[in-house]
């Protein structure tokens, strides 16, 4: 299984890199479409490019900005492109998407898109979040394998900090870590684990009489997912440098 690091500008030296393989967070569409790099030092050699589509319109033709995706992949030595797109496919997305799959497999360049695209884009390998409210992960992500074969699979991990009205679905409001400590420690609320969403969990009652869920990862959670993924023979695993590049040794422990 290939481990890939999600990472932005500045956190390289802060990262081993012998079982990863990085994915750097510098770049994005904007207007045209058109590629847009930021902190593209000389020296910026290997690993993929990973590139976002916030604040584009989804408006003109793709086909000049799949080229230059490619072009600078060939330039700087990448090994594939990871498209990292929210919400749905729409606007020239579906066509990026395609010409992507096209150029991408011409060059031998490995191409990552989010599930959703998957009809766009038959060779490229797909994006499935960690993040689950109900259920188990292992039967959320057994469900895909019945639609596509293991090595298609890419396990997006997210650092969870989320707090859900019940009964929860959906995503629910983001909180930081800095949030996250600060009601743990007013609340003193009982912390569980759940093995089946690979994730910590507590529940409290808001003021009104609302009861909540807040979920979160720890290095122990996100190690869980990565057994999960592993024993389904998945093909990789994005995971979040951000969160886990302090972590990365406990991470790494023989699985």
């Amino acid at each position: 299984m290939d481990y890939l690091l999600a990472l932005p500008p500045g956190l390289d030296s802060a990262v081993s890199t012998c079982q990863l393989t990085l994915a750097q967070m510098r770049y994005r569409i904007g207007p045209g479409p058109r590629l847009m790099g930021t902190c593209l030092e000389a020296g910026l050699r290997g690993g993929l490019l990973m590139v976002d589509c916030r604040d584009y319109d989804g408006q003109g033709d793709p086909a000049p900005c799949s080229r230059q995706l490619v072009s600078e992949c060939c330039r700087r030595g990448y090994s594939g492109i990871v498209c990292d797109f929210e919400g749905p496919p729409t606007g020239c997305l579906p066509k990026l998407a395609s010409l992507l799959n096209q150029h991408c497999a011409a060059q031998g360049l490995r191409l990552y898109l989010p599930e959703i695209y998957a009809a766009f884009a038959p060779a490229a390998r797909l994006l499935i979040p960690s993040a689950v409210v109900s259920g188990t992960l292992e039967r959320q992500l057994c469900r895909r394998l019945e639609q596509h074969p293991p090595e298609r699979l890419t396990l997006a991990v997210e650092w969870l900090r989320e707090d859900f009205p019940l009964p929860a679905a959906g995503r629910g409001v983001p909180l930081t870590q800095a949030q996250l400590e600060e009601q743990l420690g007013r609340l003193q609320p009982a912390v569980c684990f759940d093995k089946g969403l690979c994730a910590h969990y507590y529940t409290y009652m808001a003021p009104g009489g609302q009861a909540h869920l807040v979920l979160f990862d720890t290095p122990r959670s996100i190690r869980e997912k990565l057994v999960v993924a592993r024993r389904l023979g998945l093909g990789s695993v994005l995971l979040p440098g951000p969160e886990v590049a302090p972590h990365l040794s406990e991470l790494f422990q023989p699985l």
